[in-house]
């Protein structure tokens, strides 16, 4: 299993970022800015297991709050409260995390992954490794095993 990750960047476009820059934005050491995203206030991340031949498994959208560009202790913990039952409802969740991508998200994702638009036919869901990680307080390395 092999993880990719693409934020949205300026103009609507996806961006193919590293696992490591994506770990360091976690960590509060990288601003967001540096992985192309276009908003001071929110990342939007796409998280894709794939298998070993690069093939999409499951697909994850999430938008991750940001504080002037930077993941900080209250983006954490608003991204956590996106995970607790008794703050959101299920459908809020998906509708927060589901909203606003760009209309040519689907294709833009297939051209990235480089598959046809008809490869994306694999679950979509919101959250993945830093979602799960917010919920269960692990590191997203750790969380990416409770996805398999």
């Amino acid at each position: 299993m092999k993880l990719r990750y693409f934020v949205i960047g300026r103009n609507g476009r996806l961006r193919k970022v590293a696992r490591a820059a994506v770990r360091r934005l976690w960590e509060g050491t990288l601003r967001a800015d540096a992985l192309g995203g276009a908003r001071r206030d929110e990342l939007r991340l796409v998280s894709v297991v794939c298998n070993g031949r690069l093939l999409p498994q499951k697909v994850y959208l999430l938008r991750v709050p940001l504080e002037h560009g930077k993941f900080t202790e209250e983006c954490y913990l608003l991204l956590q409260a996106f995970t607790r039952p008794d703050c959101v409802t299920p459908q809020e969740v998906i509708a927060h995390h589901t909203e606003g991508w760009p209309p040519s998200f689907f294709k833009q994702l297939a051209v990235a992954l480089d598959v046809p638009v008809a490869g994306l036919e694999v679950p979509f869901s919101v959250g993945g490794p830093l979602f799960l990680a917010a919920a269960r307080p692990v590191t997203p390395r750790q969380a990416l095993r409770f996805l398999r």
